[in-house]
């Protein structure tokens, strides 16, 4: 699985990488969104279902992507996501008080970054040959990681000092030069997809799942992203036992871009279905672990050890989705891929709420990472099966 990775690829994942990092800021940033409106005086709940909205709206809008991005082209629709989401992030900032300003706008500020993501996954899955997919995926993709480690500290800092204005317009600044952007990376602006425009925009869906390799890329692509939104919810468990996620995110940031940056080309040595399993077990067995009495110092290297898989990880399934699908058919995949991130990112705290209240949160965290191991298992025996096959 080597192929040559020249400069010109080089030139193009690292633009792209660029898009990814302005783009995942949207959502990044708005982690610190229920302490902005609690000042503003919202309630508890109000502030949720503002923060809520940018995922419910991304959630429902990705299965279309697809067909809309096939019906309108890479540059009509990118154009299109940097309106949208410049001037939903306005509406947020502007919105103040306004609980239905507020939230239509962030659902909106979700439809223009789906657009975004989608259109640049998509680019990404036939910019690249499948050879080197690994190391260009996982260089494009620790631009994705880069806000956590630059912008969320940045915003963190701005509400703290009390600085609310200059955090709110972090989305309007993103997202301009998200849209600035989109025409200077090599080869986008130019780019054509197979298969032409299609009517219904959910065709190709039912097709994906025809292919002989994606409904188990597909459900090996669910089980790594329901770790990653486990991960998301340290903080339920590890204020039980009164410590600080941050020790376990921080340092699973840290190795994980470092892993992306240097490490990708191992993504191109192995047969990614290999890979696959290993990657999903790293993630929730260190999770798991991390439940278990867990202290500042374990929580550390826990969060390193994670890294390792997430950085892995993420890149390695998002290529696995993309291998053997033709190239017609690759705006579905990726709105599928995309749509899997948004529906466990959904699924992992409605768990988190309801069985929380029944059993507590560090069990419900413990059976979640624990049905993930089990099912990593049961999509190795079946990839193993198919391969031999």
């Amino acid at each position: 699985m080597n192929g040559s990775f020249n400069g010109g690829d080089l030139r193009k994942a690292l633009f792209l990488a660029a898009g990814f990092f302005l783009v995942m800021a949207f959502s990044n940033v708005s982690y610190f969104l229920p302490v902005y409106y609690s000042r503003l005086g919202y309630s508890p709940e109000a502030a949720g279902l503002l923060v809520a909205s940018f995922y419910i709206s991304s959630l429902i809008i990705r299965p279309f992507m697809g067909g809309v991005l096939q019906f309108l082209g890479f540059r009509r629709l990118l154009v299109l996501a940097g309106i949208i989401s410049v001037v939903s992030s306005v509406g947020v900032a502007a919105a103040g008080e306004s609980f239905w300003a507020a939230f239509l706008s962030r659902a909106a500020l979700g439809v223009g970054s789906s657009f975004f993501q989608i259109g640049l996954a998509t680019y990404q899955a036939i910019a690249f040959d499948e050879s080197i997919r690994g190391r260009a995926y996982s260089l494009i993709m620790a631009g994705s990681l880069l806000p956590v480690m630059t912008l969320l500290p940045l915003a963190d800092w701005l509400l703290y000092r009390q600085l609310d204005f200059y955090y709110i317009c972090l989305p309007i600044i993103t997202a301009a030069l998200a849209m600035l952007l989109m025409p200077f990376i090599p080869g986008l602006w130019s780019a054509h997809l197979e298969g032409g425009r299609r009517k219904n925009p959910l065709a190709g869906l039912g097709e994906c799942f025809r292919l002989p390799l994606f409904p188990l890329a597909f459900f090996s692509m669910f089980l790594f992203c329901l770790s990653d939104a486990a991960s998301a919810f340290m903080a339920a468990m590890t204020s039980h036992y009164g410590l600080m996620a941050s020790f376990f995110l921080s340092s699973n940031a840290l190795i994980g871009v470092c892993v992306r940056l240097f490490c990708g080309r191992l993504l191109d040595r192995f047969p990614r279905w290999i890979l696959s399993m290993p990657m999903i077990m790293i993630t929730a067995g260190t999770l798991f672990l991390a439940s278990i009495n867990p202290s500042q110092t374990s929580l550390i290297a826990l969060g390193l050890i994670f890294g390792i898989g997430m950085g892995f990880g993420f890149p390695l399934h998002l290529a696995l989705m993309s291998d053997g699908v033709p190239l017609k058919l690759q705006p579905q995949a990726m709105s599928l891929t995309w749509f899997l991130m948004g529906l466990d990112f959904a699924v992992v705290p409605l768990l988190m709420g309801w069985l929380g209240s029944q059993i507590g949160p560090v069990d419900t965290f413990r059976l979640i990472c624990g049905l993930t191991l089990a099912g990593s298992c049961l999509s190795g025996v079946l990839w193993f099966r198919k391969m031999r096959n």
